[in-house]
């Protein structure tokens, strides 16, 4: 625990207090939080900060009714003499007393406002506080606030709070055991056994969890772990939440042996190697990798760095003085002895199973074990297996992975009940040890955690299990008995192994937690995710958690460069204030990444373990849910002063972070055409005026003093003005045009100066096998496949770095150097069709006539209809391409040569073609423009929209293409023509009627945006 941190910030300034009542070792963190319903029942906890939203029918705790009453006590730290403005997101009814008296009082039914108090002149020191809250109606909020000398309006960070013991209630260490005995009931999965007709008030509100999927364990488990894992779970793993089932004595060593026998049946047994892995060749290196794999991504945070026990512990300096672990004073520890993380050694892995089966689970844990606690980590395949082999080189000399052997004294059918025995008798003897096991697997329970395919849980509750109203009624019984004989018999009861504190966490639960089963409790469900799933274990919040020093300082050792200043994560203090809720949603969910480069990344949990967690994680901190974009104008000035603020010679953002796929230079920061898809305006604009205030130690430098940046050439060098700009060009998102200054990154760069570079190389993304690649000055790069007559893709920013192509053996792509903003549809472009009928690209997409790629090993040796007639430099280098079409069933040959263009703008990057068309008489020609996720939208020039009343001229009207964000096409000859294809859309330009022949010339224009506003569409006249 690193309380003692936040306490010496408390008393920093001690020495100017006038009069001192409270000691400084006195002082923990957080305030006294007590949720009160309306019979008066009443539950305290311990909160960092004063904030909380509930909605209606919500609860503080889910053993209260919804409350109505809420209170925080404790203290408040003053640092810096001045004047203070204390201020509340509310709604209901809220009184703040500090130092006893009211400084901010007030109510708000219905919508949540703003209250404010009376500016006061406050000298340092601690000061009494006092926050009281009542619901009005169905739905409560409250978020205190507070502006200071030298700095901005902001919730009240945790760091300012404390309370010392004296102040608990005496129902606070009763709470805390509560708390722990409910967070074991629910791991445990209790509810599984103790079931029946009275169980469901009782049980409401409990979260569910289930054990591995053991369908096809034989799989992944050798028979002699299994008998091992069954006779003594804890001894292998003392972390686990599996119970002893069976007694240490005959019957039992009979029952494990059928189970046992049972469950080796169940999918193709692995065996062990013949051969120990060796330390050589490919092996060798993929137990390197996988050593240091374990490592950086994360694995060594729950794991221990070394398999067999937690990280090293390591004090962050000589004079830091580490305390035992206090658990009454940690906040998200939930009264258990080992606070807000869990650690989980991997004993012997290599005595379970093989290197294949592990790498298939590391894949994806879930699948197995939808309830468990082992993420998807979002390994590689060969990933998965360098870690698997490094697992697998612990064994443990003691378990034998063969089957046990077992000589019973007495027949083992007597094991199960007379019914099930006589027909078990009646099977062959080599089917009959394995049917007593899959009966034994059925009555003593351990099919209701467990999912075994063609096995059903029985109708009647298992043999011997107390019904929970039993368990509440005798809550000293049992598998809770003191005594071990009680727990676990012959027949019936486990054994758990429990501490006396889980023991005594577990009785004070079931003899008094059920009393007050109340509403859902979103806020509290959210405090418990961060410590069921170790969350705390790699983030820091509230001073709480972390990643281990000395752990972190072996996971730097190991680190590329671009993270090796860095493998901490993102704290997760004020996260739901600062992230869109959307993006929390993405990260938790949907493997949503701010830091792709990083090798530490964030584990997926899944749906079902952490479905409402990116709602709740806000409510906790006083804020709301939130999915909207944020505050963001557009205007041309302002895009380009953000633009400019954001290069070398601005700010220098780049500096440091990524943007639009550009890495920039240093420690990476998080991509900057993301920033308002991923955090919340508010937080950005306090962010950049105070980041060390936000994230002391942090590499993030402060731009602005007193609100006041040195670049006075924009905006007068008011910060909030300059940040707006930014924050207007950041939400063009990615594609959008790079700021000044941006560097190439290192390797065989090809970089382009006053001239165009083009180059015979290969290319990624489905280029084709023939690709011509041209950079121009400015920014705009392009790939022409020549092998289908089409331009493949366009991106902005620098050019090509060919170590892939020309390094070693070189024959790899190129990698470009930017992102991405236009990518054709795939085949030729053109097409020739007989009257109005709308030709099928798609099908000429997939002939090998037209330049479609082969299978491997095929061949073509048709007629073609496309022919590449090569390349023309004009004076200034830039390339015109020429191409013929002559489709298979006309005689009619269309000509064309296409010279690009770049159209990079300040709102977009943008791309336009010039065509020479050289058209027959007789066929309609087609040009296949782009594709759509949803229908196309016509507008005119001002970005109004237009009504489609019949064909559409393409002169003055453009079309908006939803892809990533939004294209934005435009002609000047031709007819517009829409298609529904498959879950897309084409957008097609009718271009010449096939009247006469006829030598015209097209201008195509392609702008990417990230939305279609407005603003950013009137600029693109």
């Amino acid at each position: 625990m690193r309380w003692l941190m936040v306490a010496s910030l408390f008393v920093a300034c001690l020495s100017q207090v006038q009069s001192q009542e409270v000691k400084r070792a006195d002082l923990k963190p957080g305030l006294l939080f007590t949720s009160a319903d309306k019979s008066g029942y009443t539950v305290t906890r311990l909160e960092p900060t004063v904030g909380l939203t509930l909605h209606a029918g919500d609860s503080a705790h889910p053993s209260s009714d919804g409350g109505a009453t809420f209170t925080w006590t404790g203290y408040q730290q003053i640092v810096s003499a001045g004047k203070y403005t204390f201020e509340a997101t509310l709604r209901g009814a809220v009184s703040v007393k500090l130092d006893g008296k009211e400084l901010l009082s007030g109510s708000s039914k219905g919508d949540a406002k703003l209250i404010m108090g009376q500016e006061i002149e406050l000298k340092p020191g601690l000061y009494p506080l006092e926050v009281k809250l009542n619901r009005l109606d169905e739905a409560v909020r409250l978020q205190l606030r507070w502006v200071g000398p030298r700095f901005r309006n902001e919730p009240i960070p945790s760091v300012f709070f404390g309370h010392v013991p004296k102040q608990r209630p005496a129902s606070f260490e009763a709470d805390l055991k509560r708390e722990h005995g409910r967070f074991l009931f629910e791991e445990l999965a209790c509810i599984k056994c103790h079931t029946g007709g009275d169980a469901e008030p009782l049980a409401k509100g409990l979260a569910e969890r289930s054990g591995p999927n053991l369908s096809k364990i034989a799989e992944r488990a050798y028979p002699g772990w299994i008998d091992a894992w069954l006779k003594d779970p804890k001894k292998l793993r003392p972390h686990t939440a599996m119970a002893q089932m069976f007694s240490n004595d005959e019957i039992g060593e009979a029952q494990r042996y059928a189970v046992v026998a049972y469950l080796a049946t169940l999918g193709k047994p692995i065996t062990p190697a013949k051969t120990p892995l060796i330390n050589s060749g490919d092996v060798q290196r993929s137990l390197e990798r996988g050593a240091k794999l374990y490592l950086t991504v994360g694995c060594a945070t729950c794991h221990g760095d070394q398999l067999t026990a937690p990280p090293t512990k390591k004090k962050k300096d000589d004079e830091e003085i580490e305390e035992d672990f206090d658990a009454k004073s940690s906040t998200y520890g939930l009264g258990t002895t080992t606070g807000p993380q869990s650690y989980y050694t991997l004993n012997h892995v290599g005595s379970k199973t093989r290197p294949e089966a592990l790498a298939k689970f590391l894949l994806n844990p879930l699948d197995t074990n939808p309830h468990g606690r082992m993420p998807k980590m979002l390994f590689s395949n060969e990933q998965a297996m360098d870690i698997a082999r490094h697992l697998c080189r612990m064994t443990d000399e003691a378990i034998n992975p063969a089957m046990p052997e077992f000589k019973a004294k007495f027949d083992l059918a007597s094991l199960v009940p007379k019914n099930e025995a006589e027909v078990i008798r009646k099977l062959p003897e080599d089917q009959r040890t394995s049917a007593v096991g899959k009966a034994l697997f059925v009555n003593k329970g351990c099919i209701n955690c467990h999912v075994v395919d063609g096995v059903e849980k029985p109708k009647a509750e298992p043999v011997k299990t107390s019904s929970l109203a039993k368990v509440v009624a005798f809550a000293d019984k049992g598998c809770l008995s003191e005594k071990v004989e009680d727990r676990i018999r012959p027949h019936g009861g486990v054994n758990y192994g429990f501490t006396p504190d889980q023991r005594s966490a577990l009785v004070e639960f079931v003899s008094a937690g059920f009393k007050q089963q109340g509403s859902k409790s979103p806020v509290h469900t959210a405090r418990v995710a961060l410590k069921r799933f170790n969350c705390l274990n790699c983030h820091q919040r509230e001073k709480e958690g972390g990643i281990d020093l000395a752990l972190a300082d072996k996971m730097k050792t190991m680190e590329n460069a671009d993270n090796a200043d860095d493998v901490q994560p993102p704290q997760l203090t004020g996260v739901g204030g600062k992230s869109r809720t959307s993006w929390l949603s993405e990260v938790l969910l949907h493997e949503g990444r701010a830091r792709p480069w990083m090798n530490l990344r964030m584990p997926q949990f899944g749906d079902k373990n952490l479905g409402n967690l990116h709602e709740q994680l806000p409510l906790l901190e006083g804020n709301i849910t939130d999915d909207t974009i944020g505050k963001a104008t557009f205007s041309k000035e302002k895009i380009e002063a953000g633009k400019s603020l954001a290069g070398k010679q601005g700010h220098g953002c780049i500096s440091c972070h990524d943007i639009s796929g550009q890495r920039g230079g240093g420690t990476r920061g998080p991509d900057l055409a993301t920033t308002n898809q991923r955090v919340r305006y508010d937080w950005y604009v306090r962010w950049m005026h105070q980041p060390q205030r936000l994230a002391p130690g942090t590499k993030m430098p402060n731009a602005f003093i007193d609100g006041k940046s040195l670049l006075t050439d924009y905006f007068a060098g008011d910060g909030d003005q300059q940040l707006e700009a930014m924050w207007a060009y950041f939400s063009l998102g990615p594609g959008l045009p790079l700021p000044p200054g941006m560097e190439a990154p290192k390797g065989l760069v090809v970089s382009v100066k006053d001239r165009p570079e083009l180059l015979r190389t290969f290319m990624p993304d489905n280029a084709g096998t023939k690709c011509l690649a041209v950079g121009y000055p400015g920014g705009l790069n392009l790939v022409f496949d020549s092998s289908q007559g089409r331009l493949a893709y366009a991106w902005a920013g620098n050019f090509l770095d060919m170590s892939s192509v020309w390094n070693d053996r070189g024959g790899n792509p190129a990698k470009i150097l930017g992102t991405k903003f236009f990518t054709s549809p795939v085949g030729h472009p053109w097409a020739l069709s007989s009257g109005s009928a709308v030709p099928d690209f798609a099908k000429q997409a997939k002939d090998p006539a037209y330049g479609a790629p082969l299978p491997e090993n095929k061949s073509y040796n048709g007629p073609f209809a496309l022919s590449f007639r090569g390349y023309q430099l004009a004076d200034n280098g830039e390339p015109t391409f020429k191409y013929e079409l002559t489709p298979l069933e006309s005689k009619t040959t269309l000509t064309v040569t296409e010279t690009p263009k770049s159209a990079i703008t300040t709102v977009a990057n943008g791309l336009t073609r010039l065509f020479t068309v050289d058209a027959p008489q007789g066929p309609t020609v087609w040009l296949n423009v782009g594709t759509s996720k949803t229908e196309p939208k016509l507008i005119d020039a001002d970005g109004k929209p237009v009504a489609a009343t019949g064909p559409m001229s393409a002169a003055g009207v453009r079309v908006l293409a939803e892809r990533t964000g939004v294209d934005v096409i435009r002609a000047d000859v031709g007819e517009w023509v829409f298609s529904k294809d498959g879950d897309s859309w084409n957008v097609m330009l009718k271009v010449h009627d096939g009247a006469a022949a006829k030598k015209f010339a097209l201008q195509l224009t392609v702008h990417s945006l990230g939305k279609a506003e407005p603003a950013l569409l009137k600029e693109l006249k």
